[in-house]
């Protein structure tokens, strides 16, 4: 009676994401970080190292958020998994995926080093885009590099019996099925035990563990360096624009600490599991723990917007710049029609006057 229960409050939460919350954290996700990319690249903040790295992180998040989703919005429509369907999608979907899971961690990880040192006088503010533009070209190389196995290692052909073969063939499906064989998107037989044991202490380690560790240890040198500086020296106009900018980053690896590194570790642990069926309640806790990862992703924007009085003052002068733009369009629109019409109406006075001059002359 208990199994019954937690499968139906299983499937009623994993139909209220699929329906509900998975297109609603795309819809939110890519406007607000789209707001962070126009804020952001604003002449107050593009000018800072900071601030590039977190559009770089606000890029890598849209990417995120639906290379993530849309698996799911596609097994809800079409009662399939995606990744079954092609070798290529099989390969290209989870090697994306993980390779931006480990970009939007070791982005936040260079950040704050980057923070800190700036903090220290130890970076020079001299081609920042530069300096930027290359840490992030050696990261996105590395990663890439350590994630390439999945082109390897994964996808395989599995033999079904016959009564569980599908009567219809699947439109959607582009693998061709000869008998009872259908491509599944799992590990080859020789990388079975690497891909369930060894890859998911690897994930934990690279996307949670490792850039916890260290996000801790640049917070602690941040917040002890500002009050430091505060404390030693009067604080300046452009120290305290240097502080407000350091809570905005640090709201945004608390985020990181509270929401991603749990989800991530939880997930993982119960990947080594030897057991291959789940009960209903831990389901709800994956699905619960993987939504509240995917969160992360688009709760940006309201992070600076809590945390950041510049990006406050920004977003409100943007807002301000969009609705004087639209009543300038609408202006000059309607000067343009009020012209038109003046000359049309000079012309009609004109050619009038010329037929009346006409007349009298005969």
């Amino acid at each position: 009676m208990n199994v019954s229960k937690y499968d139906v409050w299983h499937e009623a939460i994993r139909l209220g994401l699929v329906r509900l919350f998975y297109p609603c954290l795309m819809i939110f996700g890519t406007i607000g970080n789209i707001l962070c990319l126009k804020i952001l690249l604003r002449k107050r903040f593009r000018r800072q190292s900071t601030c590039q790295y977190l559009c770089i992180l606000a890029v890598i998040d849209i990417l995120f958020i639906y290379t993530r989703s849309i698996r799911y919005l596609y097994r809800h429509i079409f009662s399939a998994d995606l990744r079954n369907t092609s070798q290529w999608a099989c390969r290209s979907l989870i090697f994306f995926s993980s390779t931006l899971s480990h970009l939007a961690s070791w982005i936040l990880v260079i950040v704050s080093f980057d923070r800190y040192f700036i903090m220290k006088n130890r970076v020079s503010h001299r081609n920042t885009k530069y300096r930027v533009m290359l840490t992030t070209c050696i990261l996105v190389l590395i990663i890439c590099f350590l994630n390439a196995h999945y082109f390897v290692i994964l996808g395989r052909n599995v033999r079904l019996p016959s009564s569980t073969h599908p009567k219809r063939r699947n439109l959607t499906d582009e693998t061709a099925h000869n008998g009872t064989n259908r491509f599944v998107c799992i590990a080859k037989t020789e990388f079975k035990q690497f891909f369930r044991f060894v890859q998911p202490i690897l994930d934990v380690l690279f996307v949670a563990i490792i850039p916890f560790c260290l996000l801790a240890f640049t917070n602690i040198a941040i917040i002890h360096t500002t009050m430091r500086t505060n404390l030693l020296r009067k604080t300046s106009r452009r120290q305290k624009r240097n502080n407000r900018l350091t809570i905005m980053l640090l709201s945004v690896i608390l985020s990181f600490m509270l929401l991603t590194c749990p989800s991530v570790v939880y997930i993982c642990l119960n990947r080594l599991s030897t057991v291959t069926t789940f009960s209903g309640t831990k389901l709800i806790v994956l699905d619960l723990f993987e939504a509240l990862w995917y969160t992360k992703h688009a709760l940006n924007f309201l992070l600076y917007t809590l945390s950041g009085q510049d990006f406050r003052r920004e977003f409100r002068k943007l807002i301000l710049c969009s609705k004087r733009t639209a009543s300038n369009t609408l202006r000059h629109r309607k000067h343009h029609q009020q012209g038109n019409s003046h000359s049309m109406l000079s012309e009609n006075s004109y050619v009038s006057t010329h037929r009346a001059s006409s007349i009298t002359i005969q």
